[in-house]
This record gives structure tokens, C-alpha cells and sequence, in this order.
């Protein structure tokens, strides 16, 4: 009776929305359109359960050594960093929605370690030792990534939407330096 289940399991086809979902989510995690259609592809006949699993670990490996030569520079801005994070206030976003282009380029403007760290651990609710594994770094390395992911992402969503950082300030200095999201 197992076996069947299996093979049941294993014939169901992927629905078109949730295939789109999974080309989308190799997109954001590879930052390449070309490469998701490859990843998503080859996942597809795998069991429904562990589709979105093996798409994950298949699109990090397309990937592999962008990720590996961003979390050495993950690393040493961490190592490095004396100055703290600082979020946009609250009021950035008072009546203002973030549709999904919006969201796609505040995300894809993060460096790619940080990038998939911020899509493992807070969107898809990968738990911190899974997340390392798949990431091949250590935890505090992917915590720290996750951090300044989340705080890019508010950043680069804020400044989408024509949100001023001295309007965060009122005349005092900013903590983080946001060079690249404002070049």
C-alpha cells in the first residue's frame, strides 16, 4: 500500500500556478531567469512533496560559486562592520503597497548570499542548521547574512518608492552606509 502511495505521489503533475511559483522562486534565489526554467525543469519529476526542496538545492547549485565568493564578502563586512543597522523609520511606508516588481528589485539588488539567506530562512521558514547545509557556510555567517538581507531589502523597497534617506533622520547622521542601493 506504501509503494502505491508513492507512486502515486510521484505521477501527480506539478499544477501550471505552482510551477510558475517554483520558476519564480530559483529566479529570486539564482537572481538568472535563463537558469530557473533549467532548475524548475528537472525537478519536476520528482514528487510533489519534495519538488520545491529540490528545486531550492538545485538552483543553489547553478550558483554555487557566486554564492562562495559572497559570503567571503559577507564575511569580511561582517568581520569588519563597526557602524550598526539602521531600518527606514515606519512612516516610510504609510499607505504604500510593495507590488511584486518592486519586490523583485529591492531583492535581487542584494548580493547573492545574503539574497538566498533572507529566501531560506524567512520566506521559505528554513530552520538555521538547514539553511547552513544548503548554503555551505557557517550559522553565524548565515544569521548575519539574513540580518543585513532584511535590512537592504527595507531599504532598497523604501528607496523604490522614492523615499528619501534624510527623511529617516531629520539632520542626524545615518548609521549604515547604503552606497550601492544609492548609486
Amino acid at each position: 500500500m506504501e509503494s502505491q502511495t508513492t507512486s502515486q505521489l510521484s505521477a501527480v503533475r506539478i499544477p501550471p500556478d505552482r510551477e510558475s511559483e517554483l520558476i519564480w522562486l530559483a529566479f529570486l534565489l539564482t537572481g538568472d531567469m535563463s537558469l530557473s526554467g533549467d532548475v524548475v525543469g528537472g525537478a519536476l519529476n520528482a514528487p510533489v512533496r519534495c519538488c520545491r526542496k529540490l528545486v531550492i538545492a538545485r538552483a543553489l547549485d547553478k550558483v554555487r560559486m557566486a554564492l562562495t565568493a559572497s559570503a567571503r564578502r559577507i564575511r569580511l563586512r561582517v568581520q569588519n562592520s563597526t557602524d550598526g543597522d539602521q531600518l527606514p523609520p515606519p512612516t516610510w511606508s504609510a499607505g504604500r503597497e510593495v507590488n511584486r516588481s518592486q519586490f523583485e528589485d529591492a531583492l535581487l539588488a542584494i548580493d547573492i548570499f545574503p539574497r538566498c539567506s533572507l529566501l531560506l530562512r524567512i520566506f521559505e521558514k528554513i530552520a538555521t542548521e538547514d539553511a547552513v547545509l544548503l548554503l555551505n557556510a557557517e550559522a553565524q555567517l548565515v544569521e548575519s547574512a539574513t540580518a543585513i538581507a532584511l535590512n537592504e531589502l527595507a531599504w532598497n523597497i523604501a528607496i523604490g518608492q522614492d523615499w528619501s534617506p534624510i527623511e529617516a533622520t531629520a539632520g542626524a547622521p545615518l548609521v549604515q552606509k547604503q552606497d550601492a542601493v544609492l548609486a
